[in-house]
């Protein structure tokens, strides 16, 4: 009965008062090229327009800041005909096509079942234009209406992927997730049959492929393998499955795509990644040119940065030397040079992807927020207006980084900021508004930074938690403000990314896993800076429980909960026991709703713990958690919990910009808002 009454309170509470800030900006999930410079983007705030090849955009709906729009097709190539896989962020898991005749100005669902991961993607015939087919995971759909209504069909095989063959009416191949064979349609995707690859494709962490517009029998592939000094990709003629590798030793990289030009027979590029062959650290990113087919290769430029996972370079089919590349944050990069050089353009976007925030505990209103691929931007209105910050270090950063907190504030002295990139820390003395790099001893090269952190009343104080290649966790100590350091080994099996610790110089500070299912106990304290540190073990030790693991109490540092979850199938009630001496005494608080997610203790009311992984609040030490937003479904990065004249002011990255919660009285923290 217990836990029935804990899922009806989960499903049934009122949501809280979040207030939604856009951040400029936008990660682009897919472009469709229109003749004339036209384009549709799909955001994670919907959908925008640009009339202009990418200089000014718009968005389609006054508001879809809960939508995120994964892939925008235009049907028979009217602008204002679109069908779209969207992802709806108020209902979690929901994925659907939608359609829409008016240019993306309104949507209708027409599918909303069978879909599960996000990574479909359409196809259509240019000799049947009615014809839609989606594929994903294996899953097929194919409409006969322009998208209005959909039958599932059984192909046989999982097909991966699916490319029309323009030059052969009702003929469509796909891609399968085996190395040794692809699939085609001679009826307009209605029935498919197997085509055998030889030689068989290579095993890869990432394989890609791509179409050849000129001639759309071939296609194109890349097996790309992380740490790889070798570029293996080719081509596959689609009639007979013949299979031919590409050599590009010389580049000592890996192919991460190789794309097609489209007004250039012959010309491909292929972006690319080199590795260092021993610590297999990224060193560059160079674009391959072959303009023979891929018989021989060259360098033609190189990226500055990673823009996405994908690497998507798009040939513009109507305007000869243009190419786009989505990015994970920057809008898009676009070249008007067939590649050579390339610049962000995301002017009219308000879908920035926020990676990190810090606010000034002395006035809410001031924050600094971290930009995936974009300057920093600081507000002190509480987000009616930014300013980009003067000297920025973060958007250089490499995209893998976007769920590591990278800058940290003093907590004597809140004017003083520290972040890092891959080659030094800088420091800010103004909130954040500027800053400069610092002379630091610190090994960059040798390990990977996973957490940072000011320790104490001071700012010359620094924790740096640290592993290499998921091993040897190293806490790194300065007293002098990251000048010099010190070193100290995390023994055992350790699980450890992020650090805790109070206000005073004396307190303790705890090296902690922050995950959203529980497991083994990940807890370690050193007694004081620059101490050893001991292994923190669960308060309780029956068999089948495991653990999540919460920060320190903001107002206490010695006072900490732990959740202890049972993971067999008996299912028995989680667990919450707290101790108010780091550790040296616990006791039981009783039972709690929470499964999985990642609590964290209010700095107001030490009663109240924000589930920030699932946007859930519980005002009972834990023991009931009920939903805190309807339009939210993670708070969980760059999430910031600020005690301010009594009452609790929280922050979050969430889609398409910054979300702040209405404040709450401390004492009286969330009784208006909850029928209990």
């Amino acid at each position: 009965m217990l836990t029935i009454l804990f899922a009806c309170a989960i499903t049934h509470a009122k949501a809280a008062s979040w207030r939604h800030v856009p951040v400029p900006g936008a990660a682009v999930y897919d472009l469709a090229i229109l003749p004339g410079g036209e384009l549709y983007a799909g955001t994670d705030n919907g959908v925008y327009r640009s009339p202009d090849a990418g200089s000014s955009w718009a968005q389609t709906q006054s508001d879809s800041r809960s939508k995120r729009f994964l892939r925008l097709q235009v049907l028979d190539g009217n602008p204002k005909n679109l069908i779209a896989y969207t992802y709806d962020m108020t209902r979690l898991g929901w994925l659907g096509i939608e359609l829409s005749l008016d240019g993306g100005a309104s949507w209708q669902v027409t599918h909303d079942r069978k879909l599960y991961l996000g990574t479909g993607r359409f196809s259509v015939h240019p000799s049947q234009p009615n014809v839609v087919l989606f594929v994903e995971a294996g899953t097929v759909l194919r409409s006969e209406d322009g998208g209005a209504t959909w039958a599932e069909l059984t192909p046989g095989q999982q097909i991966r992927e699916i490319f029309p063959v323009r030059d052969q009416p009702g003929r469509f191949v796909g891609t399968t997730y085996r190395f040794d064979r692809m699939v085609e349609s001679n009826d307009g995707g209605i029935t498919w049959s197997s085509v055998t690859l030889s030689p068989l494709l290579p095993q890869a962490d990432y394989r890609s492929f791509e179409q050849d517009p000129i001639q759309p029998s071939v296609l194109y592939f890349t097996a790309y393998r992380f740490g790889s000094q070798v570029p293996t990709s080719g081509r596959i003629d689609t009639r007979t499955g013949a299979v031919m590798f590409f050599n590009d030793d010389a580049c000592a990289c890996s192919h991460v795509r190789v794309a097609a030009d489209p007004h250039r027979p012959g010309r491909l590029i292929a972006p690319s990644v080199a590795f260092d062959p021993v610590s297999q650290a990224v060193l560059r990113r160079p674009l391959r040119e072959s303009l023979d087919g891929g018989s021989t290769w060259r360098e033609l430029a190189a990226l500055p940065r990673k823009l996405e996972n994908d690497y998507r370079w798009l040939f513009d089919p109507w305007q000869e030397g243009r190419i786009y590349m989505p990015t994970a944050g920057a809008g898009i990069y676009r070249s008007d040079d067939d590649g050579a050089t390339f610049a962000s353009h995301h002017a009219g976007m308000k879908a920035g992807v926020v990676a990190d925030l810090s606010v000034d505990p002395r006035n809410p209103a001031s924050f600094l927020v971290v930009r995936q691929l974009l300057p920093m931007l600081h507000t002190d209105d509480g987000g009616v207006s930014f300013s980009e910050v003067e000297t920025d270090f973060y958007s250089d950063m490499p995209v893998a980084y976007e769920d590591r907190s990278r800058v940290a504030r003093a907590q004597g002295d809140p004017d003083v900021l520290i972040g890092f990139d891959a080659q030094a820390f800088y420091r800010s003395t103004n909130g954040g508004r500027s800053w400069s790099r610092m002379a630091s001893g610190f090994t960059f090269a040798s390990v990977w930074i996973d957490a940072i952190r000011f320790i104490g009343a001071g700012s010359d104080k620094i924790a740096v938690l640290t592993q290499q290649g998921g091993e040897n966790v190293q806490m790194h100590w300065s007293g002098d403000g990251a000048m010099t350091w010190n070193v100290t080994n995390l023994q055992g099996n350790v699980f450890a990314t992020r650090i805790g610790s109070g206000h005073g110089d004396s307190t303790p500070v705890y090296a902690y896993y922050e995950s959203y299912q529980p497991m083994q106990t990940t807890l370690w304290k050193s007694d004081r800076f620059g101490g050893a540190f001991k292994y923190m073990p669960a308060p309780m030790t029956e068999p089948g429980f495991e653990w999540m693991t919460l920060p320190p109490d903001p107002a206490n540092v010695s006072r900490l909960l732990f959740f202890g979850v049972d993971r067999t199938s008996a299912r028995r009630p989680t667990q919450i026991w707290e101790t108010l001496d780091a550790g040296t005494i616990w006791r039981s608080l009783g039972e709690s709703n929470l499964r999985n997610g990642i609590a964290v203790i209010d700095p107001c009311d030490g009663r109240t713990l924000w589930d920030i992984a699932y946007v859930r609040v519980s005002r009972s030490n834990g023991q009931l958690f009920q939903n805190d937003s309807d339009t939210i479904q993670s708070m969980k990065t760059g999430f910031q919990a600020v005690c301010h004249d009594g009452r609790s002011h929280l922050f979050a990255a969430v889609a398409g910009g910054v979300g702040v919660r209405q404040p709450e009285v401390a004492g009286t923290l969330l009784k208006d808002g909850y029928d209990f």
